[in-house]
């Protein structure tokens, strides 16, 4: 498929440069401006930023002080390739009931921003509880004489101002915030300011508004501990997929979904088989959101050429959006074995070495390029890897970085069979599989210490129409009454689990594929919300569900 985006846009004539963002664009893109070819980009889930340069810009047309400037983008993308990241897009007609119509093209915002030769580039910054901070600058052009100054404060006071002089075209910076008032969920305190480029004279060359927020999220002593306190993660599962406009996000759905995700007693969201706007982070990091990143999975990823490609993606992936925001909570670079699962959807003859070893692929660069100390999950869902293998402890991944993420659809009673018997800290080795699920690889158990996560779970569906074509794990509920009663009864047997330290995720916030408008419409139907975004349940039932399970899981602390 070929795509060919033109438009034109005005600009004042003094500018000297200007930064083109496309946000997203599916799945190769050229960008040119004024008839001049500027750039390449390849992947569909990462920004493309593209740098106009003075030269460019003086071929537009001027006219009573402003410059009129042809912006086009050529963009292939193909349906049925399987070897490139492409989330929940079906690879081929009614290819599965979890699997939904394709995109291509741009599907995120597209915005330019002044910007000359010599500008700030991206930039990487480590806030903690503490209040030690610390931040590396990328700076473009000719810089050698210059510094970077980042000023914050809040708006209750307290603030500081950072320098560094640029060296190598970037600028390295650290300090401490005195009385620091951290970020959480319950207290989302945000710092605002500035990151400013100034030159030897002082005089200001570019400048940016930024904000942080200070706060630790890491897994140490069987938990995981926000700021140093145990943290329960009960979330929604979240594939942002919308009746209205698909894969791409408005202010309004992001909005929606998050204040009904927290009204209903949870805290956050393991986002899906895609990746967040900035703005759905901005919004999470000023709400009190917690969120997760992860890498839209492939096909088919047994050739090693594909893998370094789709790996190159995530790396951008994490730069983009893993960085800077204090709601990201941790990562997901792999999902179910996806892109070398054999199973009749993803048609790969994998092996048992082939996964595992795409797992510490997966891991080792999460590590490399992630924010310190952020977990991950390297497979979440089944045959995880972990530290102990034939009963000896490996080294190659971060024992306290290395997440331990289920999948588990069943029903209620027997959840509770498989997870209740289970102790609090199981003897290392001791567990490894059960009749339903293989949760590791041959040879690895689990250390007895990870904070385990459900990460899936329930999928309980309600629907009160005709529902042939619709997906549930399960019984289709028709009274919105039962169908809450079912879903607090599993939240309230989870809060009771003494081995669920890390918490759990429910399948999921909105109806995935479904139009509640349309009696032919499949896709599924698990959500709390229907597809537009409104509530099936109008009482407290999961709310204070939710809560019973939170207090619960306390006492066993």
């Amino acid at each position: 498929m070929a795509l060919r985006y033109a438009t034109t846009f005005e600009l004042p004539c003094g500018w000297t440069g200007a930064m083109l963002h496309l946000e997203g664009v599916d799945h190769e893109a050229e960008v040119l401006v004024n008839g001049v070819s500027l750039a390449r980009h390849r992947g569909a889930w990462d920004p493309c930023e593209v740098f106009v340069p003075r030269s460019v810009l003086c071929l537009g047309l001027e006219a009573e002080g402003t410059s009129l400037h042809k912006l086009e983008v050529a963009v292939t993308d193909s349906s049925h390739a399987r070897t490139i990241l492409s989330g929940k897009q079906e690879r081929k007609d009614k290819e599965g009931a979890i699997f939904y119509a394709n995109m291509s093209g741009l599907w995120k915002s597209t915005w330019i921003e002044h910007a000359g030769e010599t500008r700030l580039g991206d930039f990487f910054l480590t806030a903690r509880a503490s209040g030690d901070l610390s931040a590396t600058v990328d700076v473009s052009g000719r810089s050698e004489t210059h510094f970077v100054v980042l000023r914050l404060a809040h708006e209750d006071g307290g603030g500081l101002e950072l320098r560094a002089p640029v060296l190598d075209g970037q600028a390295v910076l650290a300090g401490r915030m005195a009385d620091v008032l951290a970020w959480s969920p319950a207290t989302p305190n945000l710092y605002f300011g500035t990151l400013t480029l100034l030159d030897s004279k002082g005089r200001i060359v570019d400048e940016i508004e930024t904000y942080a927020g200070f706060r630790d999220f890491v897994m140490q002593d069987g938990y995981y501990r926000l700021n140093g306190e145990a943290f329960y993660l009960q979330g929604l599962l979240n594939q942002a997929i919308y009746p209205d406009t698909l894969y791409t996000p408005t202010d309004k759905h992001t909005l929606t979904d998050f204040e009904h995700t927290l009204n209903q007693g949870f805290n956050g969201e393991r986002r899906h088989q895609t990746t967040p706007r900035h703005r759905d982070l901005w919004l999470a990091d000023k709400m009190g959101y917690w969120l997760s990143v992860e890498m839209p999975s492939a096909r088919n990823l047994l050739d090693r050429a594909d893998r370094a490609q789709a790996l190159e993606e995530w790396r951008r992936i994490v730069r983009a959006y893993a960085w800077n925001h204090p709601s990201v909570f941790f990562l997901v670079p792999g999902n179910e074995d996806w892109g070398l699962l054999e199973h009749a959807h993803h048609e790969v003859n994998a092996t048992h070495d082939d996964r595992e070893e795409y797992q510490y692929e997966l891991g080792e660069l999460t590590e490399a390029i992630a924010p310190p100390g952020m977990p991950y999950a390297a497979n979440d869902g089944w045959r995880c890897v972990t530290i102990r293998k034939n009963t000896h402890l490996q080294n190659r991944l971060d024992p306290n970085r290395l997440m331990f993420n289920i999948h588990e659809y069943a029903e209620n009673a027997k959840v509770k069979a498989i997870y209740g018997r289970i102790p609090q800290w199981p003897e290392p080795g001791a567990w490894g599989k059960n009749p339903r699920h293989v949760f590791h690889p041959n040879g690895y158990t689990y250390d007895g210490r990870t904070p385990l996560v459900l990460s899936e779970v329930g999928g309980r569906a309600l629907l009160n129409r005709p529902s042939k074509g619709v997906f549930a794990y399960g019984r289709i509920h028709r009274e919105p009454e039962t169908w809450a009663a079912e879903l607090s009864d599993l939240i309230e047997i989870m809060g009771d689990m003494p081995v669920l330290r890390g918490g759990y995720v429910l399948t999921q916030t909105r109806d995935a594929g479904n139009d509640p408008e349309d009696e032919t419409s499949m896709g599924e139907i698990n959500g709390i919300l229907d597809g537009h975004g409104l509530p099936k349940y109008a009482g407290d039932a999961v709310r204070l569900a939710n809560q019973r399970a939170r207090e619960s899981w306390a006492k066993n602390i």
